[in-house]
């Protein structure tokens, strides 16, 4: 069963592609095209699709939040024990060290323990790659894009392809730039609303960039109605977080009451953040005979899927079901009249700066 699920995801996936217009057609000069390189080089990489919109490839990267949430330049504190503290520059030295053995395909790492891989290509080095540093309280999110791999949706495993479709040309190294922005809004949120105040935990974050970073400029045309729009991002960049205990201990918490309960929070908080269960660590507080939940994973949802409104779900089964019905809306079930008019309607739920 598990193969011809498999196999049936693969096709999904892929059929978009298989179906391009023919070689013979003439290209249609109002296509949404996408053209991308090294800044200050002359070689670029140009794709075209009906897919991409103006949010959020062109409006994610807002250099001056970015700049303001960098890694401090001495030390940060342990979230679990205030009096201890580590010296920022030594970070710095891990991660650029990191960045020399990456240069290698190679899975093991001196410093480092891969927590995730699923979405990054070691061959051509790219996509997103979740480490724990060996020595400190912190997982380092790395990014990491290439020109020709940045506009590429199917060199990064199966997410980023049905992101593509879903959000506007969306990938990874889009989405990790809402994290932050998006931590601080969650966090408002839980502050303000009497339910969940003092029961919700979040990670602190940091952006971080290479010594040396490069930088990649993306320019659109026939965007949303634009003759041109541009944008900076990165070609490398890392979100350093704290360590969460996600080790549960909620023994009288049934599955289907925790589903219940993430949901509740996710609707709470205006479905911001991504309702995988995955997502969401639980501990019974036999103070308050309640439960304390601990967030692990900050992007903005609605970016992701291309959400345009917001959605009401009781449990993950509609949740599953409304995403796979949307993944094949965008991707199959699209006129060419549909994707022109989806590129001048304003999204509500776009991530605010």
């Amino acid at each position: 069963m598990k193969k011809i699920i498999s196999i049936l995801l693969t096709l999904l996936t892929f059929y978009p592609a298989v179906i391009a217009r023919s070689h013979f057609r003439k290209k249609d000069k109002n296509m949404p095209t996408v053209t991308i390189h090294w800044k200050n080089s002359r070689k670029s990489i140009t794709h075209s699709h009906w897919a991409y919109t103006e949010y959020p490839i062109f409006t994610s990267f807002n250099k001056e939040f970015f700049y303001q949430h960098l890694l401090p330049a001495d030390t940060i504190t342990d979230i679990h024990n205030p009096e201890q503290s580590y010296d920022c520059t030594i970070i710095n030295k891990l991660i650029e060290g990191l960045l020399q053995e990456l240069r290698t395909p190679q899975k093991q790492f001196t410093d480092f323990k891969v927590l995730q891989d699923k979405n990054f290509n070691y061959y051509q080095c790219c996509g997103l790659l979740v480490l724990q540093f060996k020595d400190y309280p912190f997982v380092l999110k790395l990014f990491i894009e290439k020109p020709a791999t940045f506009i590429d949706p199917y060199c990064k495993g199966f997410e980023s392809q049905f992101f593509f479709y879903m959000s506007g040309g969306m990938n990874r190294h889009v989405a990790g730039l809402t994290r932050i922005k998006n931590l601080e809004i969650i966090n408002n949120e839980i502050e303000n609303h009497p339910r969940w105040k003092g029961n919700i935990t979040t990670p602190r974050k940091w952006y971080w960039l290479p010594k040396k970073p490069r930088w990649m400029k993306i320019t659109g045309y026939n965007i949303g109605g634009k003759k041109e729009l541009s944008t900076l991002m990165p070609g490398v960049y890392a979100i350093i977080a704290d360590t969460l205990d996600t080790k549960e201990d909620a023994p009288l918490l049934t599955f289907q009451k925790r589903s219940e309960l993430v949901m509740e929070l996710c609707m709470d908080l205006h479905l911001f953040v991504d309702p995988h269960s995955d997502n969401f660590v639980f501990k019974y507080n036999k103070e308050i005979n309640n439960y304390h939940i601990s967030i692990v994973d900050t992007e903005h949802f609605p970016s992701i899927v291309g959400l345009k409104e917001e959605p009401f779900f009781n449990n993950h089964l509609e949740w599953f079901i409304y995403l796979g019905a949307k993944y094949f809306q965008d991707a199959f079930l699209q006129t060419k009249n549909d994707r022109r008019e989806a590129q001048y309607k304003s999204n509500p739920c776009a991530l605010q700066w």
